[in-house]
């Protein structure tokens, strides 16, 4: 079944988001290729070593920035916006920042500094939902919480340890050993399929999901949470050393030049 993915999440991720809010509620090229069965076998498979230094919970994880005091996760514990307190926001001490709902992730950006005319410290973010635009901020000392202002409302952030948003690897899982790796589409959609079951996309550096998956006769069918279990199914094949799943065709990488890539964003 073809899937326009990346409009697909994010009407789901803005619907989640507005039903929290009582309001209720992967597209390409298509290209002809000669069908080839390939077999849905026990993993037995690693990723290449080249992978070394991939790890899935690594692609979307705060980095060390003492200048930057939104570093890591968080939630809106209080004030404007704590109808959303299910939603973890990720600032990764690198100006990128994202929603995450579920296993599910929207991206925006995100800066830290003075006004000049003030003096007042300042933070600009671009999100959907929740955090979205000019504030002046005060941080508790402990660094656990920070007061944002905008307009005169407040949203009190509260910091989250180790939030659980990346899929957990499921028991025996039933996958092809071909599927194993990351796949770049060249056009700004990557996949990554591990032998411990568990599955990523990222689209176009605007989303991420993670699944876990399974396969068979050519089919993959991936489960994710959104304010609920989704469960998807895609048909894919090879062509020579080329994936195409859902339609579009992919090139294998290495898992760390997807994660750069990713990280790049």
């Amino acid at each position: 079944m073809k899937k326009i993915f990346t409009k697909s999440i994010i009407t789901t991720l803005v619907c989640s988001m507005l039903a929290v809010l009582a309001v209720g509620c992967t597209n390409g090229n298509e290209q002809s290729v000669a069908p080839t069965e390939t077999q849905a076998t026990q993993a037995e498979t690693t990723i290449p070593q080249e992978g070394v230094n991939f790890s899935l919970e690594g692609l979307h994880a705060p980095k060390e920035n003492d200048s930057d005091p939104f570093v890591g996760y968080w939630k809106i514990a209080d004030g404007a916006g704590s109808n959303l307190k299910s939603f973890i926001y990720l600032f990764d001490g690198d100006g990128g920042a994202s929603i995450i709902v579920g296993n599910m992730g929207y991206c925006g950006t995100y800066t830290v500094g003075t006004d000049e005319a003030t003096g007042n410290e300042t933070f600009k973010c671009q999100l959907m939902f929740g955090i979205n635009g000019e504030y002046s901020y005060v941080a508790a000392d402990d660094g656990k919480k920070i007061t944002i202002t905008n307009n005169g409302e407040d949203s009190v952030l509260e910091k989250v340890e180790n939030p659980e948003f990346v899929t957990t690897a499921p028991e025996n899982p039933q996958i092809d050993k071909k599927l194993v790796g990351a796949w770049d589409s060249g056009t700004g959609l990557y996949y990554y399929f591990g032998d411990d079951g568990r599955m990523y996309c990222n689209s176009y550096g605007t989303t991420f999901t993670y699944f876990t998956y399974s396969t068979k006769l050519n089919k993959v069918t991936a489960v994710y949470d959104m304010g609920g279990e989704q469960t998807d199914t895609y048909d894919y094949e090879f062509d020579g050393n080329d994936l195409v799943f859902d339609g579009m065709r992919y090139t294998q990488i290495t898992p760390d030049k997807l994660m750069s890539v990713i990280q790049a964003y």
